[in-house]
C-alpha cells in the first residue's frame, strides 16, 4: 500500500467526456482520471457530479468505480446545468457541495480530493479557484495523459462496461500519472492582495496569520515578509526590544526616528497607536488613549524639559501609583501650595494621585515663575486637553460606544483636531518638526518584498 492509500480520502469529481474510461491510442486502453485517482487514492467516498450531457442513465460511472474498487462508496450528484462551458455555471453548486462534503467528514480525518483533470475547462478552473479561496484544506488532482501530451488522435469507441477489461492494470497501477498541483501562482496573488489590504489598515496580526495558515507562503515570497509582520506585531505591542533584535537578527536596519533616544521612541510608539486607532475608527480606544498620554507628556515636560523637580512632590505608594501630596508641596513649595489652595476657591488642596488636571494647574503656576515665552505656548496647548479631559472622564462612566459625533458633542473637538494637537506637543517638547510615520515606512518595505 503506498502512502496515498494509508490516509482517508473523499474525492469530489466532475464527470468529463474521458470517464470512465479513457483515451484509446493505436488499441491500447487507459482509464479515466476519475478511475486513475480512485486506483491511487482508494478514497473510501466518491462524489460525483454529472451534467445532463453526460447523464446516460445507464449507471457506468458508479459501476466502474466498484469495478476497480468494491468497498468504495458513491454518491451522485446530478445537475440539469446545460451552459457547461460557461465559467460561471458551477461556481455556487461546487462550493456548496464541497463544503457539504466538509461539513459531514471534516471531524473524521478525511482529506477532500478535487479531480481538476475532467469536465470541462469552465469546471475545472471553477475547482481550481475553490482551492485558493476556501477556508477549508482541498487537494487538487492533475492527471496526466498516457501520452503525456494531447488527446487529440484518440480512437472513438462507443462505451461499454467490458471495455474497462481491456486496460493493462498493471501499467496503470505502476504508472501514477496524478499529480497534487499547488496552484501556486493563484495563491500567490490572492495572499498578495490579502496582506496589501491589511496593512494598508495596519493590520498585521491579522496580515501575519495569512501568510502562517498556507504552507506554501513561505516558498512563495521573500523571506523578509513574516519578518516585517511579526516585527510590525511586536511593536504595536510595545515589546521593543523584541521587535528590534528580530530585524537585526535577520540583517534588516532598523526602522526608528529617535537616534537611540528611548524616552523619544516612548512618546512617538504611543502616538502612533493613537494615529491608527484615530484612523480605523477604533474612537473608544483612541479617547481612552489620550489621558495617559498627555499625563506622562506633561509630566515630562515639567520634570525633565524644565528641570521643576516634580517628583519632591510625589510619594509612590508600595503598588507604585504615584500620589501628589499636600505635605510634600508644604515642605517644598509654600507657594506654591498657597498657589493651588487659592486655585480651588480657597478650599484646601488635599493632594490627590498623579493626575493631568493638578499638573496643568502646577503648571499654570510655572508660567509666572519662568516667564519664558516657549514654555507659554506649549503650556497653551496641553491646556486646550483641559475641557477634553474632563469631559472624558464623564464619557469613561457611561457604557456606550464611542463615535464621531460623541467626540465632536461632547468634547467639542474632532478626533483629527485632538491628534493633531498631540503631535503638536511632541514635535515642540522634543523639537521634531518630520512627519515622519514609522508605519507607512515599514509598509512601503512590505510592499517592496511583496513584489519579488
Amino acid at each position: 500500500m503506498n502512502d496515498n492509500q494509508k490516509k482517508k480520502y473523499i474525492l469530489f469529481s466532475p464527470v468529463g467526456n474521458n470517464d470512465p474510461l479513457g483515451i484509446v491510442i493505436k488499441g491500447e486502453y487507459s482509464e479515466g482520471s476519475m478511475l486513475h485517482i480512485i486506483r491511487h487514492y482508494r478514497p473510501e467516498i466518491v462524489y460525483l457530479y454529472i451534467t445532463k450531457e453526460l447523464n446516460f442513465g445507464d449507471n457506468r460511472y458508479e459501476e466502474s468505480i466498484k469495478k476497480l474498487y468494491p468497498d468504495c462508496k458513491v454518491y451522485n450528484l446530478f445537475s440539469d446545468e446545460e451552459k457547461v462551458n460557461d465559467y460561471d455555471a458551477f461556481m455556487i453548486d461546487f462550493r456548496n457541495s464541497i463544503q457539504n462534503i466538509h461539513n459531514e467528514y471534516s471531524k473524521n480525518g478525511y482529506n477532500i480530493l478535487l479531480n481538476v483533470s475532467s469536465g470541462t475547462p469552465a469546471m475545472k478552473s471553477n475547482l481550481l479557484l475553490e482551492v485558493v479561496n476556501s477556508n477549508i484544506k482541498l487537494i487538487p488532482i492533475q492527471v496526466s495523459t498516457p501520452a503525456k501530451g494531447s488527446n487529440y488522435h484518440r480512437e472513438k469507441i462507443i462505451f461499454n462496461i467490458d471495455l474497462l477489461s481491456k486496460i493493462d492494470e498493471q501499467k496503470e497501477q505502476l504508472n501514477n500519472r496524478c499529480s497534487e498541483i499547488k496552484v501556486l501562482s493563484f495563491k500567490k496573488v490572492k495572499i498578495k492582495s490579502q496582506i496589501e489590504s491589511l496593512i494598508n489598515r495596519y493590520e498585521y496580526s491579522a496580515a501575519l496569520q495569512i501568510f502562517n495558515e498556507d504552507e506554501n507562503a513561505v516558498n512563495l515570497f521573500d523571506s523578509k515578509l513574516p519578518v516585517y509582520l511579526k516585527h510590525c506585531v511586536y511593536r504595536m505591542n510595545s515589546q521593543f526590544r523584541e521587535a528590534k533584535k528580530l530585524l537585526l537578527d535577520n540583517s534588516i536596519n532598523v526602522l526608528d526616528y529617535s537616534n537611540g533616544n528611548e524616552i523619544v521612541r516612548e512618546f512617538f510608539e504611543y502616538y502612533y497607536i493613537m494615529k491608527i486607532r484615530q484612523s480605523k475608527g477604533a474612537l473608544t480606544d483612541f479617547v481612552l488613549r489620550i489621558t495617559p498620554f498627555i499625563t506622562k507628556l506633561l509630566y515630562y515636560f515639567l520634570n525633565e524639559k524644565y528641570n521643576l523637580n516634580i517628583n519632591k512632590y510625589i510619594h509612590i505608594a508600595k503598588n507604585g501609583t504615584h500620589y501628589i501630596k499636600r505635605e510634600l508641596i508644604d515642605k517644598n513649595n509654600k507657594d506654591l501650595l498657597y498657589f493651588l489652595d487659592n486655585l480651588y476657591h480657597k478650599s484646601e488642596f488635599k493632594g490627590t494621585f498623579l493626575n493631568f488636571n493638578t499638573l496643568i494647574d502646577i503648571a499654570l503656576y510655572y508660567c509666572d515663575k519662568l516667564n519664558d515665552n516657549n514654555y507659554v505656548r506649549v503650556y497653551d496647548d496641553f491646556k486646550y486637553f483641559s475641557e477634553i479631559e474632563r469631559e472624558r472622564n464623564k464619557a469613561a462612566h457611561t457604557m456606550i460606544n464611542i463615535d464621531e459625533d460623541f467626540i465632536k458633542s461632547n468634547l467639542n473637538k474632532s478626533s483629527i483636531d485632538i491628534l493633531k494637537n498631540c503631535e503638536s506637543l511632541l514635535k515642540m517638547i522634543f523639537n521634531y518638526q518630520n512627519d515622519y510615520f514609522v508605519y507607512d515606512d515599514i509598509n512601503k518595505s512590505i510592499r517592496e518584498v511583496l513584489q519579488k
